[in-house]
């Protein structure tokens, strides 16, 4: 299971090149709904067809702000800067802002119940990304819901900032 996580998360947060128009994207369709909470799922599928991650959270989005809360990953990006914090192992890495791959996908489509389905390829793993529950909240999150101060961690937390 370890492996799995592993392997969803480095190739969730490897550095893509897409050459698609932002609003041709996932992360285009999101903005256009605006300040958004939303659930998430993950599959990834190897070229054999076989899951070799399958994860689900839930991603909170306010302008070029991100917050995603998915296993014991908590990822949060105020436009500039990348938290990623594991609470399994307690080590955060600190950044600069990559937008997540996923968000990057293409082929968008909303289906009959409003979820919104999309797909990427990343190092021969296939994820299909599906959206559910989007709302738009009522009230606008404070600047800090979309950083991790260190110095509110544990002591024996592991910080790797890489800005």
């Amino acid at each position: 299971m370890k492996k799995i996580v592993v392997i969803f998360f480095a190739t969730l947060f490897a550095v893509t090149a897409f050459a698609q128009n932002e609003a041709e994207t996932l992360w285009g369709e999101l903005k256009k709904q605006g300040q958004v909470s939303m659930d998430f799922s993950l599959r990834g599928l190897d070229p054999d067809g076989v899951v070799v991650s399958n994860e689900s959270g839930k991603a909170y989005l306010q302008g070029d702000c991100y917050r995603v809360e998915c296993g014991p990953m908590l990822i949060c990006c105020d436009g500039k800067s990348m938290w990623l914090y594991n609470r399994d192992s307690d080590e955060l890495v600190i950044d600069v802002d990559e937008a997540l791959p996923f968000m990057k996908a293409s082929d968008v489509k909303k289906d009959q119940t409003g979820a919104i389905n999309a797909t990427y390829v990343a190092d021969d793993i296939t994820f299909k990304v599906k959206i559910t529950n989007i709302a738009n909240p009522t009230g606008r999150w404070d600047a800090s819901y979309f950083t991790i101060d260190p110095a509110s961690l544990s002591d024996d937390t592991i910080v790797t900032d890489m800005r």
